[in-house]
C-alpha cells in the first residue's frame, strides 16, 4: 500500500509513523523529524509554525514532497544487510577464539610484501577483531548507523559505501605504516558515518552520553585522529581518516543523486 511507504526513504511500514509537523508518513528509522529532514523544523526555527494568525489565515496542510531515488542495485533482503554484516563477524570472532592466532594472522591486512601475498586481507580484514571491546563497540556503532544509512541510500550502495571505506582505509593504514598488519571494521564504520553526517547532517547521536549533531561528532573524531596518528599507540589512526573520508565523498556524491521538492503551505 503507497500510504504504508516511507515519504524518504520508501521502505515499506506495517504501521508507518505520522509526523505532527510536516504531516508526512515515515518509518521507524526517519520518524523523527530530524531524520527526515522535516520543514516544520524550519518554521518552528523561524517562529511561523505557532503563529495563531497565520493559522487563521491557512490552515497547516501536509507537505508534498517529492525524491529521487538513488540508483542501486537490487539485492534480496534488502534493508538487513548491515545486520548480516554484525552476524557474520560476530562468527567470525568465534571462529578467531577457536582456531587461534594463525587464523587472525592469514586473514589480516599486512603491508609490503604480505600485502601481495595476502591480497583477500583487503576484505577479510575488516571482519577480524582484536578483543570484545574491539568488537563489541564496532558493532554496536554499526548497529545504529548501519541499517540508517542502509535505508537511505539503498542496499547495494551502502555495501559499496562500506567495503569501499573498509578497503581504504587498511590501505592508508599499511602503506603509512608498513611494518604493521591491520584488523578491525572501524574504518569500514567510519566511512558510514561520514557518509551520514554528510546526508543527514541534523542527525542527534549521543557522544560520551552528550547529544550533539553526527557533524559536529565526526569532527570530533576526526580531530582526535590527527592529533593521536603520529604515537603509535596501536589505534589505527591512519585507518579512520581514510574511512572518514572515503564516507564524506560517498556522502557528497549520493546527495547530489538525491532531490527534495517540497511545496510549504499555510506559513
Amino acid at each position: 500500500m503507497p500510504e504504508n511507504r516511507c515519504d524518504y526513504c520508501g521502505t515499506y511500514e506495517l504501521l508507518p509513523f505520522k509526523c505532527r509537523y510536516c504531516g508526512g508518513t515515515y518509518c521507524s528509522a526517519h520518524r523523527l523529524p530530524e531524520y527526515h529532514e522535516c520543514p516544520g523544523l524550519v518554521r518552528l526555527k523561524n517562529g511561523t509554525w505557532f503563529d495563531p494568525q497565520a493559522q487563521k489565515r491557512r490552515p497547516a496542510q501536509p507537505v508534498k514532497r517529492g525524491r529521487s531515488k538513488i540508483p542501486s542495485v537490487k539485492l534480496p533482503y534488502e534493508g538487513y544487510y548491515a545486520y548480516g554484516i554484525i552476524l557474520f563477524t560476530v562468527l567470525v570472532f568465534i571462529l578467531q577464539m577457536i582456531l587461534g592466532g594463525w587464523f587472525t594472522s592469514f586473514f589480516s591486512l599486512g603491508g609490503g610484501e604480505n600485502l601481495l601475498l595476502r591480497p583477500w586481507g583487503l576484505i577479510t580484514h575488516i571482519f577480524l577483531h582484536g578483543n570484545f571491546t574491539h568488537i563489541f563497540f564496532n558493532m554496536l556503532v554499526l548497529f545504529f548507523f548501519g541499517p540508517l544509512l542502509e535505508r537511505r541510500i539503498g542496499t547495494g550502495n551502502f555495501l559499496l559505501v562500506f567495503f569501499a571505506s573498509g578497503i581504504l582505509a587498511g590501505l592508508a593504514q599499511v602503506m603509512i605504516f608498513p611494518g604493521t598488519s591491520v584488523i578491525g571494521a572501524s574504518g569500514a564504520i567510519f566511512g558510514v558515518m561520514g557518509s551520514l553526517a554528510v546526508l543527514m547532517p541534523d542527525l542527534v547521536i549521543y557522544l560520551y552520553f552528550i547529544p550533539m549533531k553526527i557533524v559536529y561528532a565526526v569532527i570530533i573524531f576526526a580531530l582526535i585522529d590527527l592529533v593521536f596518528l603520529p604515537t603509535g599507540d596501536g589505534i589505527a589512526h591512519a585507518a579512520h581518516l581514510a574511512g572518514l573520508g572515503a564516507g564524506l565523498l560517498f556522502g557528497y556524491y549520493y546527495k547530489k543523486k538525491t532531490s527534495v521538492k517540497r511545496v510549504y503551505w499555510g506559513v
